[in-house]
């Protein structure tokens, strides 16, 4: 590697950015490389007429403190879901809350047959569990085989846990392990989802400001040689480091040696692919910031939320949105009578009338979350190569932010500016 040479990132997704702002902080050169025309990876919007349509159905949580280091809320405000869900069980749309937080709330789904006592029972086990995984380590087995061995009732299993959960992970068997069940409940029991004013793009878009000169977009990386990065034109770039913040697949091929593209990391990662068909409303549907989540069994749709009623700079002035986010493992190619269909199935959930609601756009991710177990440490990188990305953890914004930053700092104390190659 050359000492005075830049720092390469390769990815502009939420590892690669944190990754820059950490280089920056410390003084450090460097250019982030991006294959793509925006920055954001897997986070992001697009903008349909002045609606922002995030790519499936995203949201922030208040309590990602690494995210916070760097994106304030006086930079970017974030606005709060109520906590919970009403859930639509084919025939009733019960209030779901969490006990702590509104007690007398939640009695009313005990009392409509939703919940039950050994529920609440079965939640506080998963809180104790959850404290005692943060020094033990994970229970075993899958998260379906936990939610079942502390007692939760086959009713709030399927019609809450399920499809929730599911929906969380894009997986509605709860085959993940426990331990990233526990960690993510307690993630929901801590703090709270949020939407940040603009949509989620705008997340992104505040982490690349201060860096954003030293982003080079539509540069697609081949792989590494020696000193150097190598592109798909067979360009080198001098380098004094490299941080691979990208996903487990694109990470192994650029890793790969030139000569032999089987080695590299162990094995590809599998992919959940995720689906959201975004509308217009004439009216607002959903009248306060609160996800309606599908808890029948039935149809193609997992939850409903109205983006306008949660936060604002998402749709123009006066006009309301709807995102109908569908089940994982679903379709994602639609056409126009299947979608109405989705609006009509979305419509029956809310007692609403889907006639005069406006198709904006329909959002697919095919490569939305990675599947299967994370590695058990890092990955063996070649010298001066340090590799990011959530797929690293549990996947998340805030896992992306913290994998980025740990990454810069470790290449940036290794290799200190002005010292040896």
């Amino acid at each position: 590697m050359t000492v005075d040479a830049p720092i390469l990132i390769i990815g502009a997704g939420m590892s690669g950015l944190a990754a820059g702002r950490e280089l920056q902080r410390r003084g450090r050169p460097f250019r982030i490389l991006e294959r793509s025309d925006r920055v954001g990876g897997r986070l992001g919007s697009i903008l349909v007429e002045g609606f922002s349509c995030d790519l499936g159905f995203q949201v922030s949580m208040s309590n990602y403190r690494r995210l916070e280091s760097l994106v304030g809320r006086k930079t970017l405000p974030r606005d709060p879901f109520v906590p919970g869900a009403v859930v639509w069980t084919g025939r009733d749309r019960i209030r779901m809350a969490d006990p702590r937080r509104a007690p007398f709330a939640a009695f009313g789904a005990v009392l409509r047959g939703l919940a039950g006592w050994r529920d609440l029972r079965a939640a506080n086990r998963c809180r104790r569990a959850a404290i005692r995984a943060a020094v033990d380590g994970d229970p075993e087995g899958s998260a379906d085989a936990f939610i079942r061995r502390v007692g939760f009732s086959e009713r709030f299993r399927e019609s809450f846990l399920r499809p929730f959960f599911g929906g969380v992970f894009l997986d509605e068997s709860l085959s993940v392990c426990a331990g990233r069940f526990l960690r993510t409940l307690d993630r929901f029991a801590s703090g709270i989802a949020e939407i940040p004013r603009g949509g989620m793009q705008s997340i992104a878009d505040e982490v690349s400001h201060p860096i954003h000169d030293r982003i080079d977009f539509g540069v697609s990386v081949e792989g590494i040689d020696a000193g150097a990065v190598r592109l798909d034109d067979d360009t080198r770039l001098e380098c004094s480091g490299v941080i691979l913040a990208t996903d487990r697949d694109t990470t192994k091929r650029i890793l790969a040696p030139r000569d032999d593209p089987s080695k590299g990391l162990d094995s590809e990662s599998g992919w959940a692919s995720t689906a959201a068909l975004h509308f217009e409303t004439p009216e607002p549907t959903i009248l306060e910031p609160i996800i309606v989540l599908n808890g029948s069994g039935r149809g193609e749709v997992n939850l409903l939320a109205s983006p306008t009623a949660v936060t604002t700079g998402v749709a123009p002035t006066g006009r309301h949105s709807l995102v109908v986010s569908l089940r994982p493992g679903g379709r994602t190619d639609f056409d126009p009578g299947e979608i109405d269909d989705v609006a009509r199935e979305a419509a029956s959930m809310l007692g609403a009338d889907a006639e005069s609601w406006r198709h904006l756009a329909t959002t697919v991710v095919r490569k939305a979350l990675p599947q299967g177990r994370p590695p058990a440490g890092l990955p063996d990188a070649p010298n001066a190569v340090e590799i990011a990305g959530d797929w690293l953890g549990d996947p998340s914004i805030d896992e992306a932010v913290g994998s980025g930053i740990a990454a810069a700092g470790r290449l940036a104390d290794a290799r200190p500016a002005g010292g040896p190659a």
